[in-house]
């Protein structure tokens, strides 16, 4: 890229650009609007999130410091608390969450697979990927955010998440309230033909299972305690760690009327757990430590929910109206996908949490972005091939 461009015009230039004035008007976002647009606005809270500020008087200082470059950066000619603070209240939340998603699909392809051990089992399996779903909540003050339905005593926002494991991107986000249940949001979920979805015990929803196997798809749940069901054969060999791999078919009315075929039902025995852990699953060519080796590996979602947590400004909100608090975690997720888009464009080796610590502090800066990162990983491996000097607290042999 152009050495002449700002580093934050380089990296934002990845984004759709089209697509993204297609979704103003398709929302006619930008009515009335005579400077601050859906795009200065996006530009300022991407800024926000990959320079970590901390509110809007943060946010407002810091652009102050550099006002001459704003016009250029695409932020408009000047930026007060006051017009961010009404734009996050009444620019259109559905423009940002529908940017979001098309960020998920750009990094998707962009990323490719770096899972290499599902990867080579899934090119064995004939799996057109393998995706994790789960759900984290943020807690939010009932006195500031007094919009959010009470829970324990807590308000809360709910990020529902199909994330993508052998790409380590998510495929799919969508914020609510806190009370929403999980299973709701199962039959709205996107399911491929061919794709593998691993649920936690809470998505045991025996309709929505049905659906995903009449689409072509496979699923591995956690079965949940209680769940009756008949044993219809047996083929596991009692010894650790599959402790049994059974066919079996749901006793329970209501449960075998949303899901009335068979279904496999493999037993690992946990070492880390030091506990038998039932998966329940519609696919019956895989091996039961494939089984167990898939659903090990919907830790990555996990993963995911504290890295943003940790290093995008989700937990702390610019407005404490509803569409302020799901337009900023829409834009959070945009970041994400920019970083991990960036990351895999200039084929970056470190972690995201590195490359976004690198951007926040070069993105007013005209260099070219691939050198920055090539002196980057350059220094990297010399600091790692450096000598290492004793220390006080190292034992030493005489």
């Amino acid at each position: 890229m152009s050495q002449n461009a700002y580093i934050f015009n380089q990296l934002c230039s990845l984004l759709p650009r089209d697509h993204f004035e297609y979704l103003v008007k398709k929302h006619n976002a930008n009515y009335h609007v005579r400077s601050y647009t859906c795009w200065d606005h996006l530009m300022v809270m991407l800024w926000a999130q990959l320079t970590h500020r901390d509110s809007l008087r943060d946010i407002e200082a810091g652009l102050r410091a550099h006002g001459e470059k704003l016009y250029r950066l695409g932020m408009g000619k000047s930026v007060n608390k006051s017009t961010m603070s009404y734009a996050n209240t009444n620019k259109e939340v559905a423009v940002f969450r529908e940017l979001a998603q098309k960020m998920m699909e750009l990094a998707s392809r962009a990323a490719g697979v770096k899972n290499g051990e599902l990867g080579k089992l899934a090119g064995v399996l004939e799996l057109a990927g393998v995706f994790a779903v789960d759900s984290s909540t943020v807690n939010l003050d009932l006195k500031r955010f007094g919009w959010s339905v009470p829970q324990e005593g807590m308000g809360g926002i709910k990020l529902h998440t199909m994330y993508d494991v052998m790409r380590e991107v998510p495929a799919l986000c969508l914020v609510t309230g806190h009370e929403e249940r999980d299973q709701t949001f199962m039959d709205d979920y996107p399911y491929m033909k061919g794709g593998l979805y691993v649920f936690d015990r809470a998505y045991v929803k025996t309709p929505s299972l049905k659906r995903i196997d009449d689409g072509g798809a496979y699923f591995i749940v956690r079965r949940k305690k209680g769940m009756e069901y008949r044993c219809l054969s047996n083929t596991g060999s009692e010894c650790l760690p599959v402790y049994g791999d059974k066919r079996v078919e749901f006793t329970n009315r209501w449960a075998r009327k949303g899901y009335p075929g068979q279904l496999r039902l493999v037993q690992y025995y946990s070492k880390e757990r030091n506990e038998v852990m039932d998966f329940l699953t519609n696919n019956f060519q895989m091996s039961p430590m494939v089984v167990a080796c898939a659903y090990k590996n919907r830790w990555s979602i996990e993963l995911f929910f504290r890295w943003i947590k940790r290093h995008l400004i989700i937990n702390r909100f610019y407005g404490t109206s509803a569409n302020a608090v799901f337009t900023q975690v829409y834009v959070a997720i945009t970041a994400y996908c920019l970083v991990a888009m960036a990351g895999a464009m200039y084929r970056f080796k470190g972690s995201a949490y590195e490359l976004m610590s690198v951007l926040s502090v070069i993105l007013f800066e005209k260099q070219d972005l691939s050198e920055i990162i090539r002196r980057y990983e350059n220094h990297s491996e010399e600091k790692a091939q450096m000598p290492c000097w004793p220390t006080l607290f190292d034992t030493m042999d005489f």
